[in-house]
């Protein structure tokens, strides 16, 4: 709510500067229905995008350009119509915006022969969630996949554990807890890399790729202690510097920029868990036909950010999962 009643006020601001600038000719809605003019002056637009009417008022033929936009995103607005005579209302579609900090801002420019009148479109800024945060250029997840198409409570929640490419999740235990009743005898290796129809992430995440693992945990991984963060597991804060993380709480993860991710271990080819002082995280594509990508890392400063000879495509382990969006710069 903050944001759009900063964005109304930064349209105020702004058309106080065209009154400014130029002739208030360009701009004035007229009250004479034969008048060409339109309106409004102004579109503040919301993060989530949306579609929105410009009126056209006059009895004149007129064309519509879109000019002076400040993103670097394609195609973030289109009209309905761009030439026509007379009277007519255009839909302007405005697509979600992909940018933490960047307002969008973009002119319809709507000419007759004799006149240019011009509507801004405004779009506010991506808000981060609850529990987003920004590292890499991606938004992370800061908890993990539970049941298919859900989060787990919290980030010490170590949610399920899934195999390669499959939206099948089993529960995560301690280490040496049994197979659970589905484990399957029969897992196919069948040389892909995780499908989005297997994708188990909720509605607009996906499963990271083993890159973008690796350059997460290559900005920073260090283990921790419940004595530091105040959950009830020790884990491993990823995604920043070492000096960062050794601040780290689990009530400024998102003010920090950073992942805590719970010791958690995995399940093996048998369904045992299996390696339960490791953290172990599922990545989505293939190092070799064997081998699913699956980040490591224990409070002995073991890392394995690869998987190499590791991350078996039969074995689970937790998800931690990205937002499925380009960021824009």
């Amino acid at each position: 709510m903050n944001n759009i009643k900063n964005l109304i006020g930064t349209v105020i601001v702004l058309l106080t500067l065209w009154g400014c600038e130029e002739s208030n000719s360009d701009y004035v809605i007229g009250s004479n229905p034969d008048e060409f003019a339109i309106s409004p002056v102004a579109i503040p637009v919301i993060a989530d995008g949306g579609t929105y009417e410009l009126k056209i008022n006059g009895n004149e033929s007129w064309t519509t350009e879109l000019t002076n936009s400040n993103s670097s995103a394609n195609n973030w607005v289109t009209l309905s119509e761009t030439s026509g005579t007379g009277q007519k209302t255009i839909t302007v579609t405005v697509q979600p915006s992909t940018s933490f900090v960047i307002l969008r801002e973009i002119l319809i420019e709507v000419s007759s022969t004799e006149k240019v009148l011009k509507s801004k479109v405004l779009q506010e800024t991506l808000v981060l969630g609850e529990n987003e945060v920004l590292i890499n250029g991606l938004v992370w997840s800061t908890v993990s996949v539970d049941a298919p198409g859900t989060f787990a409570s919290s980030p010490e929640d170590r949610g399920m554990y899934y195999q390669f490419n499959r939206k099948i999740g089993y529960p995560s235990g301690l280490n040496g807890d049994p197979a659970p009743a589905n484990w399957p005898t029969d897992y196919i290796n069948d040389g892909t890399n995780w499908l989005e129809e297997n994708d188990p992430s909720p509605e607009d995440w996906r499963v990271p790729t083993t890159e973008e693992m690796a350059a997460l945990w290559e900005t920073g991984a260090t283990w921790v202690w419940p004595e530091q963060t105040g959950f009830s597991v020790p884990g491993m804060i990823i995604g920043v510097p070492k000096s960062v993380a050794l601040l780290a709480t689990k009530d400024n993860l998102k003010q920090l920029g950073c992942l805590f991710l719970p010791q958690s271990g995995w399940r093996n080819s048998s369904g045992v868990v299996d390696r339960g002082w490791l953290v172990s995280v599922r990545s989505g594509n293939n190092l070799s036909e064997t081998h699913g990508g699956m980040s490591l890392g224990d409070s002995g400063g073991y890392r394995d950010v690869w998987g190499w000879g590791d991350g078996q495509k039969v074995r689970a382990a937790s998800i931690r999962p990205v937002k499925n969006i380009k960021i824009e710069d």
